[in-house]
């Protein structure tokens, strides 16, 4: 029977750096991990020409809208996971687990069965082209299944990590990253004796990397007799609509402010387009750059998360207020190290993407002093909702602020900039970070109050 950790002590500096580390890094290299696993299917059918690019673009950005909805119920599970976890009742975090697979599945249930059947109607209203829409439709007609593979698989890794095991889940995420990769290898272009299928290649080997992926996390709960292999009696508390209402309330305004800043997010990009094709081809570049930065950080965010919501849930709310402050202090003196870092490594980029123009080469070069300049006032914000706010709950307050920043003025004003002015690209990216700009202050002011110090466990 699984044994739940204990919370690690801030006296014993060793062991808490150790957990630190233990819970951060193994995150931050697999967010790194799906970034590269993200592109590789849409590098490896370029020698299929533009509409198979298209296509598969097209197709994951579909799908990762509904990533985004997957996380968002993965978080709130993985919310309470810890704070049943500080509060010492790990079977209210099987109860958790339980809830939130049996939610997950009838989520993606109607998107499984929409992609498997009617996506050459979906993508249509989408693309116009006849042949990206062929294409598109035949990728998520054979991915279908795999909507549901990744939401099981969202939910058992965001658990697990609330536990503290994010060695597993990365593990896990290597093996089907190679499959996939090697799979795109023989079934794309037809090599080691495959047949060649194109961009149904692609869509058969990222279906079997999942089924493989999820195969490895469940299979090895199931063989350590882990706390989380629910039997079917366990599994069955996840119908219990009480439960259900509950988990509901709870996550709904944490897949809404997921999918509002998903669907934000994108409308920047969109947006850029206008703005120039030295500016789009330098935001090709920079978010690539962005993921990568980020993702340290997000793996710092998430031990943050846990080992507060462990405090909270154990009702060491002194404590809980200790370790944001030391998370607040590392955060900063990363962020010093990082930025310099990239500050003058930047010649050296623009050696690596020298297929670029002179103009495109200059542009990039100042938007990342920009990047570097300004990065830290989304990097604090981000850490202290996703590390501290969301640690107790305050889902709320975080959907209602992102929302109003993001919508009454982050974009509208960039859209603005873009269409009546004629401002050069370096002053529209900077405004990209006007709405961390603006919430800042009542992100702090919130913190400061520690309304968000609360105890889910005795709700």
């Amino acid at each position: 029977m699984h044994q739940a950790p204990e919370l690690i002590s801030l006296d014993n500096k060793r062991a808490f750096w150790h957990g630190v580390i233990l819970l951060s890094l193994p995150v931050a290299a697999q967010m790194l991990l799906q970034s590269l696993l993200g592109m590789a299917d849409v590098i490896m059918v370029g020698h299929l020409g533009s509409s198979a690019i298209a296509a598969v673009g097209l197709a994951a950005k579909i799908q990762f809208l509904l990533l985004v909805l997957m996380s968002g119920l993965a978080t709130g599970c993985s919310i309470l996971v810890a704070q049943y976890l500080g509060a010492k009742d790990f079977s209210s975090c099987q109860r958790s687990l339980a809830v939130t697979l049996i939610v997950g599945s009838l989520v993606m249930l109607p998107f499984v069965l929409a992609f498997g059947f009617g996506s050459r109607s979906l993508v249509s209203w989408i693309n116009p082209d006849p042949q990206v829409v062929e294409l598109a439709a035949q990728y998520l007609m054979i991915t279908a299944p795999a909507l549901l593979f990744t939401q099981w698989i969202v939910i058992y890794e965001a658990s697990l990590r609330a536990l503290g095991n994010t060695t597993m889940p990365l593990v896990a995420g290597v093996f089907a990253a190679l499959l996939n990769i090697a799979g795109n290898y023989a079934l794309i272009g037809g090599n080691w004796g495959f047949p060649a299928l194109g961009v149904a290649g692609a869509a058969w080997a990222t279906l079997v990397a999942r089924a493989l992926q999820l195969a490895i996390v469940v299979g090895w709960i199931y063989a350590k007799k882990h706390g989380f292999a629910l039997s079917i009696s366990q599994l069955k508390m996840g119908l219990d609509k009480t439960q259900i209402n509950r988990y509901l309330a709870f996550s709904l305004p944490l897949v809404a402010n997921y999918a509002i800043w998903a669907v934000g997010n994108s409308t920047y990009h969109l947006v850029t387009g206008y703005a120039g094709t030295s500016a789009l081809a330098v935001m090709g570049v920079i978010v690539p750059i962005e993921s990568a930065f980020f993702a340290l950080f997000v793996g710092l965010a998430n031990a943050s998360a846990v080992l507060i919501g462990r405090e909270l849930g154990a009702g060491n709310n002194d404590t809980a207020w200790q370790l944001h402050k030391f998370f607040d202090r590392i955060t900063y003196v990363l962020l010093i190290i990082f930025c310099s870092a990239l500050w003058f490594s930047r010649p050296l980029l623009l050696t690596i993407f020298d297929q670029l123009d002179a103009e495109s080469t200059e542009l990039l070069l100042n938007t990342l002093g920009v990047f570097c300049v300004l990065v830290w006032v989304k990097i604090i914000n981000m850490m202290r909702i996703i590390g501290v706010l969301r640690a107790g709950g305050d889902n709320r307050f975080t959907l209602i602020t992102d929302t109003i920043v993001m919508w009454a003025f982050g974009l509208p004003i960039y859209i603005a900039a873009v269409f009546l002015t004629k401002l050069s690209f370096i002053y529209l990216y900077a405004l990209m970070f006007l709405e961390d700009g603006l919430k800042f202050i009542p992100v702090i002011k919130r913190i400061v109050s520690r309304r968000w110090m609360n105890n889910l466990t005795k709700a």
